[in-house]
């Protein structure tokens, strides 16, 4: 839960909604973002079904519907389009929009491109993106309704620099604002509903290594990045009339995924992550276990702290070409400092999955996941491929 001790600003200040970017992910407030996001990033990977025609004129348009559900934004379909091409002698390429629209009212929507050249060494993306999210915010045991809206714009250089390791940076740009989702707030005048504004500006600076086999059903090899982020926000409230912070804040996170394949299409595989960040980091950029980790089986914005670890197993299997199953298992903890975590601040989850294959010639899945913690909470899922 989120103590009353961490509200500074505009409200609490620790929390996991995420923003993705259209083909990387990037953290940030609006999870509706980042549901598309995700969609936007596996049309892109799919290109790779144009393996004999080169240049943009040559493309793929594609479309996907894909219906999801998770604790932050309830049930809901996303509709994600693209157009896809690969340039002579390079990786796929892509322009993408995504809409989202949740049972609770979120909805969201974002536009980007990715254009990789340079024989396949240099990736180059650019993004923009709107959402308005509505979030239940534990605090302290009490829920708080939250109505969170934003922009986010992003643009990403990527290097490849071995044949599996590749470096890049990413300079980021949010404006978003959050309140209590009250009626009676709404009927105010503008300047005088209670309502904080924030503005962020990033530099994040990774690494990653990647020998998998595969991009959505990997059966061996290891996927490990690490990524610093220096970051400036600047809070306001009252429609920006009155300043109430301005400082900076860093963040590291390392994860690290491996896969083992035990038959035929029986895979297991492992994912660890540790993350920290600074007292200054706003709640929805910070660390903690649930959605900021990618655990299945916690609450979205229950678990918030400065620094985090977790791990998770998964086995995952197929009854036929069309259908598959898993089982899997998490746990995190949580704490002031990766020195004090505790599973006070996150605990265990266990839960089974059922899968969907799209595509059998890319193992691209629909995934349903029913995943239950150490508390007794319940929680169901839907999405499009693994979830790591």
């Amino acid at each position: 839960m989120i103590s009353s001790d961490r509200l500074k600003a505009f409200g609490p200040r620790r929390g996991s909604a995420a923003l993705g970017a259209l083909f990387l992910s990037v953290s940030a407030p609006c999870a509706a973002q980042a549901q598309a996001a995700a969609t936007l990033d596996r049309l892109v990977d799919s290109a790779e079904v144009a393996d004999s025609d080169f240049g943009f004129r040559r493309g793929s348009f594609i479309l996907a519907p894909v219906p999801f559900s998770n604790p932050t934004l309830d049930s809901g379909l996303l509709l994600g389009a693209g157009y896809l091409f690969t340039l002579p002698g390079s990786k796929p390429s892509g322009i993408g929009y995504g809409r989202l629209e949740s049972g609770n009212g979120s909805t969201g929507e974002a536009a980007g491109a990715s254009l990789n050249f340079g024989q396949g060494l240099w990736t180059v993306f650019a993004f923009g993106g709107s959402a308005e999210v509505f979030y239940d915010l534990d605090l302290e045991g009490f829920e708080l309704p939250i109505r969170q809206d934003g922009e986010l714009y992003a643009l990403r250089v990527d290097r490849g620099v071995a044949q599996n390791l590749k470096i890049g940076a990413m300079l980021t740009y949010l404006d978003s604002s959050l309140a209590l989702d009250f009626p009676v707030f709404q009927e105010l005048p503008e300047f005088l509903r209670p309502q904080g504004e924030l503005e962020l500006g990033q530099i994040t600076f990774d690494v990653v290594w990647d020998t998998r086999d595969d991009t959505f059903y990997p059966t061996s090899g290891m996927l490990a990045s690490l990524k610093a982020t220096y970051a400036e926000e600047i809070d306001s409230i009252f429609g920006g009339l009155i300043g109430v912070a301005d400082e900076t804040y860093t963040k590291i996170k390392a994860a690290a995924s491996t896969y083992h394949e035990l038959g035929d299409q029986s895979v297991l595989a492992f994912q660890a992550q540790a993350c920290t960040s600074s007292d200054g980091a706003p709640f929805f950029d910070s660390c903690g276990v649930g959605l900021a980790s990618g655990l299945r089986g916690f609450p979205s914005t229950g678990f918030i702290s400065d620094a985090s670890a977790s791990l998770q197993a998964e086995y995952r299997g197929t009854f036929n070409q069309r259908f598959g199953y898993a089982a899997f298992t998490a746990m995190g903890a949580g704490g002031d400092n990766l020195g004090s975590l505790s599973f006070d601040e996150g605990g265990i989850s266990a839960g089974l999955g059922l899968r969907f294959r799209l595509s059998k010639r890319f193992g691209l899945d629909y995934r349903f996941d029913y995943a239950r913690n150490d508390r007794g909470d319940d929680f169901f899922y839907i999405s499009l491929g693994q979830k790591f």
